[in-house]
């Protein structure tokens, strides 16, 4: 196997190789477990001894046929009945007690109405109402992506002093793996990362071999620029004909998703040990950055005025749709600017032009759609990508106000500053909102 994939010169051509051996092997070892409509999370041994004790009791009255033998089947049934009642109550309780994290969530799923509504007519930029299924997709596409652009990239540019972009090491591609969540949507190739992982055991050669050639070639596969992306109505909009009031869930390939997470965290790596590519107040996607080092940053900052005496205020600032607005000529030009590798640049390059799209609603899938689209919120890749984008924000706010301090958490900013006239503060920080982002 490891020969054959050798032999093979396209980069294409390796990857759907290694899809098809991996889809080949499920099928020969991996039982399917059959799920069915009345299957039963809360089932157990001892609710299943009960039932067979009713089908006996059953069997008995229609031989006897008398009072009596009628009078225990009525007692078993309500065993049975009662039984179930309990054991439900008892498996909420202990799914409740055991949750965790984002799992909270899934008490709504076991809540809530699973009738998925077709979508209501959409108004496109005109404010002309579409019914038609072609038609919505053209007016979702028009919102949400803008028209095809080439960038070519002037090599004369590039600086022959740019950041060392480290190899891929088989560490890498083993940590990308290893530490991705099962819970991930399947796209249409159905393999899991659990799947991958179970995988990576057997042939982690072939792995290292496939992810090691498309990195080293800075490409990222056209199978893997090809999304399907469903449609859902946000909860309580007072305006479904509105294209930005639906919720755009994207199926990515998990291959393509380790791909990503390996230029991710390098390019995270490299970011923290070079200081002018992040801001050092810039949260989210980086190491010992979180949410709660941006909340403790900022009550650190307040007591230290406090026990100066001297007031802080703060200005709060959350970007909408700032993702859609990342233009790719400019996000090339400031990686040329801040002397990154021209490997990572190509990659980013091949990664973000030429995707194609499957738009899916009302039970219905569009045809295949060739897109020019900004960096997306779904990828791995785009957190890191974006905070770079926007670090010249936080120059440009040192260079004309020296004494206002800011943190940002991905599109949620904070602009504060320490003084004790009130009214000043307040004329700095509109001020500094107004330079920053004009």
């Amino acid at each position: 196997m490891i020969v054959k994939m050798q032999r093979i010169t396209s980069l294409e051509a390796k990857v759907i190789y290694l899809t098809e051996c991996i889809k080949n092997t499920v099928k020969l070892f991996v039982f399917k477990q059959q799920i069915y409509a009345k299957s039963k999370l809360w089932s157990n041994n001892e609710l299943i001894e009960i039932w067979k004790t009713l089908l006996s009791k059953k069997r008995i009255w229609k031989r006897c046929r008398n009072d009596d033998t009628w009078a225990k089947i009525v007692q078993m049934w309500n065993l049975y009945h009662n039984a179930i009642k309990l054991i439900k109550n008892q498996f909420w309780i202990n799914f409740l007690n055991n949750i965790k994290e984002k799992e909270v969530f899934q008490t709504y799923k076991f809540t809530k109405s699973h009738l998925i509504e077709k979508l209501f007519l959409i108004q496109n930029l005109q404010k002309e109402l579409k019914i038609e299924f072609n038609k919505k997709c053209k007016t979702f596409l028009k919102a949400m992506y803008s028209s095809s652009l080439k960038i070519q990239i002037n090599e004369e540019v590039l600086s022959n002093k740019s950041i060392q972009w480290s190899r891929v090491i088989e560490e890498k591609i083993k940590h990308a793996i290893n530490f991705s969540t099962f819970r991930k949507a399947l796209e249409s190739d159905n393999i899991s990362f659990a799947i991958i992982q179970r995988a990576y055991k057997t042939i982690l050669k072939i792995f290292n071999l496939v992810y090691s050639d498309l990195i080293k070639n800075d490409y990222h596969l056209k199978i893997w620029r090809e999304d399907m992306k469903i449609i859902l109505k946000k909860s309580n909009k007072s305006n479904y004909s509105i294209s930005k009031t639906y919720r755009i869930i994207t199926l990515l390939n998990c291959l393509n998703k380790v791909a990503e997470k390996i230029i991710a965290v390098q390019l995270s790596y490299t970011a923290e040990i070079n200081d002018k590519l992040l801001n050092f107040d810039q949260m989210r996607d980086r190491k010992q950055r979180s949410a709660i080092d941006a909340v403790l940053n900022l009550v650190h900052d307040a007591q230290m005025t406090k026990s100066r005496e001297n007031m802080l205020i703060c200005l709060l600032l959350d970007v909408k749709e700032v993702f859609d607005h990342v233009a790719l000529k400019q996000l090339i030009k400031i990686l040329i600017k801040l002397k990154i590798s021209v490997n990572l640049i190509n990659w980013v390059k091949c990664f973000l032009q030429n995707r194609i799209i499957d738009l899916a609603f009302d039970d219905e899938r569009q045809k295949s759609k060739k897109i020019s689209t900004e960096i997306s919120q779904d990828s791995f890749i785009s957190l890191i990508l974006f905070l770079i984008y926007i670090q010249y924000l936080f120059s440009k706010i040192c260079a004309n106000f020296r004494n206002l301090q800011s943190l940002s958490y991905i599109d949620d900013m904070m602009l504060y500053i320490e003084k004790r006239n009130i009214d000043k503060n307040v004329k700095i920080l509109k001020n500094a909102a107004k330079i920053t982002f004009t």
